[in-house]
């Protein structure tokens, strides 16, 4: 490198002396002439590194100067005092704009490093902002050591216990680290360990893996900071469902055990006065609170077992008959309605878990006794597809609200309507039904019914 800027020097002085010679012959004066070395002098300055070259430049411009252009010419002699003046005032000049000229260029250079420095500094941090997750932070930040230092790194984390080392790291035998600290908004929340094989780092690349930490730092607080919010969030949804499964397991359960409690207190204090006919109105009254006891129980603990992903689906062949009769023979209101049944002439019969799939025809048939009028139309349609075999509760009541159409089949959703026998479900018989037909391979679905209220249509492959 100096080799070359002492061409320079030595091309650009040659250049200023050879235009000086042709300026003489042409009767331009001295003065003049030694402008066109200041200028050469700036030129050097300009074109090399460093103050050095340019008080070289000067001294030999002034030799120059001193052989060719003053008297006596072709010596180093000085006769006039002016010229010793000229000269010196020259070289003065010369080593002045020779060390602004360094100073400048140093003063370029850093500033070149400095901006380099933010830039790649302001990269680290943009390539760090929109990572989530624990892992991936600590990944992306060891990337960015390896891409700008070359350096492997071992980072530790303190909340886990975790361990992360670089890709395809393998750390020499005696081989130390130096230790960087990962600092979150108020704690300590890991150590960074590059791996710079015994050598010390400049000062770029210590900027540049403190600003990495600090950056993990600061990603690794706010995911910290989130997944605690989601785990509050969370827990407090559970917590409220929990309260609303409470409330509404406490409400609807005492409702038909207050009437069974009732109507056998009474059997029991003037059974003797009453008559067969009273006795068998309270005995059936029992029953079908009996019934409705039970059946809140089992979708409490499909439920249970759905949300502990234990709803275990044996399926067997089964007669599509038999399982709508045993339905129907558990929702003992259906008597009272009107209800009509629908079925295929041929006889059905398809891989199901019989007991499942009468626990959705029963929690369709209760829903649409209890939303639907005394005097409204019930029923159930059951056909052959091509591949699966369809099953359709319809109803005559008011429908589905619009509010809550949409999430008709999650758990607790309710319509918020007692029916007229003072019974009203917790909102889990069609997020229980949605579940078991999944499971089954169909799908459950809700539309407007012909009777004028709510369809609930689920399907079964034949398969």
């Amino acid at each position: 490198m100096s080799s070359k800027y002492y061409l320079r020097m030595i091309v650009i002085l040659l250049a200023a002396t050879i235009s000086s010679l042709a300026l003489k012959q042409l009767g331009i004066d001295k003065v003049n002439i030694l402008m066109i070395f200041i200028v050469g002098v700036l030129l050097v300055n300009a074109l090399t590194r460093g103050y050095r070259f340019g008080i070289i430049a000067s001294c030999i411009s002034v030799m120059i100067f001193n052989y060719f252009f003053t008297e006596p010419v072709q010596t180093f002699a000085i006769n006039n005092t002016n010229d010793i003046t000229l000269m010196l005032f020259f070289f003065i000049t010369s080593v002045i704009s020779s060390s602004l000229t360094a100073r400048f260029q140093r003063q370029l250079i850093i500033s070149q490093k400095n901006e380099q420095t933010a830039k790649l500094l302001y990269e680290v941090s943009q390539r760090l902002l929109n990572v989530n997750g624990e892992e991936n932070i600590v990944r992306q930040g060891m990337r960015c050591i390896r891409e700008y230092t070359g350096y492997d790194s071992i980072i530790e984390l303190n909340e886990s216990n975790q361990t992360f080392a670089s890709d395809n790291f393998a750390s020499n035998i005696g081989e130390r680290s130096t230790d960087f600290p990962i600092m979150g908004l108020t704690k300590r929340v890991g150590t960074l360990k590059i791996y710079n094989k015994n050598v010390n780092f400049n000062i770029e690349q210590e900027w540049l893996v403190k600003t990495v930490a600090a950056q993990m730092g600061i990603a690794l607080d706010r995911e910290f900071v989130y997944n605690e919010r989601e785990n509050i969030r969370i827990a407090m949804e559970s917590e409220h469902l929990k309260s609303n499964l409470l409330r509404s397991i406490s409400h609807d359960l005492r409702t038909p055990l207050t009437g069974i409690a009732g109507a056998s207190s009474y059997i029991v204090q003037r059974g003797k006065s009453l008559d067969h006919e009273s006795i068998e109105r309270l005995a059936k009254d029992i029953y079908e609170q009996a019934v409705w006891l039970t059946a809140l129980v089992e979708n409490i603990l499909n439920m249970t077992r759905i949300d502990n992903g234990k709803l275990n689906v044996n399926k067997q062949i089964e007669v599509v008959d038999d399982v709508v009769n045993e339905a129907i023979s558990h929702v003992p209101r259906l008597t009272e309605r009107h209800f009509n049944i629908i079925m295929p002439k041929e006889l059905l019969a398809i891989p199901m878990d019989g007991k499942m799939i009468t626990q959705v025809l029963i929690n369709l048939l209760d829903n649409a006794v209890t939303h639907t009028p005394k005097d409204r139309p019930i029923e159930l349609c059951v056909s052959q597809k091509e591949g699966y075999v369809e099953f359709g509760v319809a109803d005559g009541g008011e429908g589905i609200a619009p509010q809550i159409k949409d999430n008709i089949f999650d758990a607790f959703v309710t319509s918020g309507k007692t029916s007229s026998d003072g019974k009203k479900g917790i909102g889990l018989g069609l997020a229980i039904c949605k579940a078991i037909v999944e499971s089954h391979g169909g799908n459950i679905r809700m539309e407007k019914s012909h009777l004028g209220g709510a369809l609930f249509i689920f399907t079964l492959p034949c398969i």
